[in-house]
């Protein structure tokens, strides 16, 4: 199996792609001022980084306890063969966390189950505030999903570094990004209806773009 779809997307990224594409990922990479939580919850994905970001924000002295959440998803099947959390827990102790600040949950393969499942296991310690760390574009969903799954948790988002567009994870093409913001897009318009997270205010403009970039073929990762 093949570490992330291949696009079906076969023309060029133009600018206007990138143009519109930059702006479902402003609205979905955005970051909350940062305050001293109880832990970090790090939202398993194909970028690594995450991790890094993590243990960033313990060496900041922001949180006491890192938890990293997510088996197999969509896009790591083949490429962490011990599974998402586990993958970033070695880079995370690799960069210096402590093993006694770590919290592993090794089993979830969507948004949903990363706080579903992670939840017990940090409420054990006492944790009642959280930044949720993810890929940029995941924080959003990353949030909404808590306020469904979790309401009772306080929430900050803090996102991997990575620049849009630029210094992808290996194997990744801006194309792809795009078909993923395209369909995380579609996400936080359908999955409301489904219990899955809590309702989100939609601009208009994001809206225009998703279907613009969906006309031009980015339709590779839609909800089913």
């Amino acid at each position: 199996m093949t570490d992330a779809p291949l696009s079906s997307h076969h023309s060029p990224v133009t600018d206007d792609d990138l143009r519109l594409a930059r702006r479902l990922w402003d609205w979905q990479a955005a970051e909350d001022v940062l305050t001293p939580a109880d832990a970090a919850l790090g939202l398993g994905s194909y970028d690594v980084r995450v991790a890094d970001r993590c243990v960033e924000l313990f060496n900041a002295g922001l949180v006491k306890l890192v938890c990293f959440s997510g088996g197999s998803g969509n896009f790591t099947a083949g490429r962490f063969p011990r599974g998402e959390a586990q993958a970033f827990a070695e880079r995370a102790v690799m960069l210096g966390l402590p093993e006694s600040a770590l919290i592993i949950e090794p089993t979830a393969t969507n948004t949903a189950e990363n706080l579903t499942r992670s939840r017990p296991l940090l409420e054990s310690h006492g944790v009642r505030s959280l930044i949720l760390v993810a890929k940029p574009n995941m924080l959003l969903r990353g949030q909404v999903t808590a306020a469904a799954q979790w309401p009772e948790v306080r929430t900050l988002r803090a996102g991997a570094r990575v620049p849009f567009a630029a210094d992808l994870a290996p194997g990744r093409t801006v194309a792809d990004l795009i078909h993923e913001l395209v369909g995380d897009a579609e996400r936080l318009r359908l999955y409301p209806e489904r219990g899955w997270h809590a309702p989100v205010s939609i601009p208009a403009d994001v809206a225009a773009a998703v279907r613009t970039l969906i006309a031009c073929g980015y339709d590779r990762h839609l909800p089913q």
